[in-house]
């Protein structure tokens, strides 16, 4: 079989060819290679031998009509990962300018990713700023206010397995990682608290509280935390964990969670 390499095509070209394959399909939902060959202006053997390579990557899928292609599991996960991501970004910046607002602290929103939490968002503090846990940073999921409450509201399944590849590493990105036991009293401390604590275990001189964001799924998308000098954040906990919790309260509501009742 001749490859798109054999007949001079680069790989630019390649990719430019895909884009457009992908966004036929989703423009027009399920299409024949020989639709898709005048929507990208191609032969359809070229079409048919790139649309193959995109059925391997799981990008394009054959519909159920014979001979009929339609996007794929890959691209519809991404779209729905990515749309949650907005949502949940867009939401959140109103609701963070106004705790900034009300406590003077460093907010931050961070992701899961795999056994780390990702900051994808930030706004800092007015009077205070803070180096620790720019947006693009990540600290491993058992340091830290964000990283710790992700954490803590993992669905059980996937909760243990988490511990289970956390405590077979010695260390995570230069942070030793406790004994299984201590994660889950940790853990069980956080759920009865109903927020996390980070006191200087980061930042000398800097604490942190977190909470969890839930999705209209119930799914645990992000974590929401505030980030301060120790006595902004410590020395007035109540205060401060209250407005954190209600924050993330609203943020997971705008986002459609409805809380579960004890009916």
């Amino acid at each position: 079989m001749t490859s798109a390499a054999d007949e001079g095509i680069g790989g630019v070209e390649i990719l430019s060819k895909a884009g457009a394959v992908i966004d036929a399909l989703a423009e027009r939902g399920a299409l024949s290679v020989n639709a898709l060959a005048e929507a990208v202006d191609e032969p359809m053997s070229s079409t048919y031998r790139l649309l193959q390579s995109l059925v391997a990557l799981r990008l394009v899928e054959p519909a159920p009509l014979r001979g009929m292609y339609r996007l794929g599991l890959s691209l519809l996960e991404v779209g729905s990962a990515l749309e949650d991501s907005l949502d949940v970004r867009t939401v959140a910046m109103p609701i963070m300018r106004d705790l900034r607002a009300a406590l003077d602290v460093a907010i931050l929103v961070c992701y899961r990713r795999d056994l780390r939490a990702v900051c994808v968002e930030r706004l800092e503090g007015h009077n205070v700023r803070l180096v620790s846990m720019q947006v693009g940073d990540s600290l491993p999921l058992h340091v830290g206010a964000a990283p710790r409450a992700l954490l803590a509201w993992l669905p059980p399944g996937e909760q243990h397995a988490v511990l289970d590849e956390l405590t077979s590493a010695d260390s995570l990105l230069g942070f030793a990682v406790p004994p299984l036991s201590a994660l889950r009293r940790e853990i069980a401390d956080i759920r009865r608290r109903g927020y996390s604590r980070s006191d200087e275990d980061v930042t000398l001189g800097v604490a942190a509280l977190g909470s969890p964001i839930f999705n209209h799924r119930g799914e645990l998308v992000a974590a929401l935390s505030i980030s301060g000098l120790r006595d902004q954040i410590i020395g007035r906990e109540s205060e401060v964990s209250a407005a954190l919790r209600r924050a993330a309260h609203s943020i997971s509501a705008a986002l459609g969670f409805e809380e579960p009742t004890n009916d």
